[in-house]
């Protein structure tokens, strides 16, 4: 008869909800994003009638970091108490709060677009720097199931390989054939890592916080005679 429930269930119960809200928001945000490039044209700098998606998007980015930190929060009661989990989980916190903040000050108009984005992308790197660590350390202890430490290791090594591979560009003079060398495939992997994160979190409210039976890992853990 089951008479205990697992500590680290127990502190992570109810996150379900908030991990599918941070994959839907974000993958609303992306759609929005994709269709802003494509309709508005930004890079013309000339308004049309589709330069709402960019407000749009910015709002959804707003949801969807908002309602990563709940998930951040119950996911650490699941993962190896290690130092550099606990660090990148503070980093974390801190860098989705940030993006809230940053975001609301750039639809209000209070924040430049250009400021932001380079604040913006500082506390990314946050984010899937603890994607990275929270999926390593858990692939390694078991913690959590395979497919989602997998994209997690995936989606947490892209956004800051594309950053370290765009970063040797900046060196060459803007818009030469040498940065478009560095500046190309950083972007490619950046973009992957930024499309497939909510599906990170869409994983760990179905496979992690969605869980209704119990880890045969933990039965010895959670039974009593």
């Amino acid at each position: 008869m089951l008479t205990e429930t697992h500590p680290s269930r127990r502190r992570s119960a109810g996150a379900a909800p908030w991990a599918l809200a941070t994959a839907v928001s974000g993958a609303v945000a992306n759609l929005l994003l994709v269709l802003f490039f494509l309709l508005a044209r930004p890079f013309r700098d000339v308004p049309n009638e589709f330069t709402w998606l960019g407000t749009a998007n910015d709002i959804a980015v707003v949801v969807q970091f908002a309602t990563a930190v709940p998930v951040t929060l119950a996911l650490r009661h699941r993962l190896p108490g290690t130092r550099p989990v606990r660090v990148a989980t503070a980093a974390a916190v801190v860098g989705m709060a940030a993006v809230v903040v940053l975001q609301l000050l750039l639809i209000a108009g209070v924040l430049d677009f250009d400021l932001q984005v380079l604040l913006v992308s500082a506390a990314f790197l946050a984010v899937y720097a603890w994607v990275l660590t929270a999926s390593s350390a858990a692939h390694r202890a078991g913690t959590l199931p395979k497919p989602v430490t997998r994209l997690g290791l995936l989606v947490g090594a892209s956004y800051p390989l594309g950053v370290v591979i765009v970063a040797p560009g900046l060196l060459f003079p803007w818009g030469s054939l040498a940065q478009l060398a560095f500046a190309v495939p950083g972007i490619v992997f950046g973009s992957l890592g930024w499309l497939a994160l909510p599906v990170w979190p869409w994983l760990l409210a179905r496979l992690v916080f969605g869980m209704s039976t119990p880890d045969p890992g933990n039965l010895h853990e959670e039974r009593t005679s």
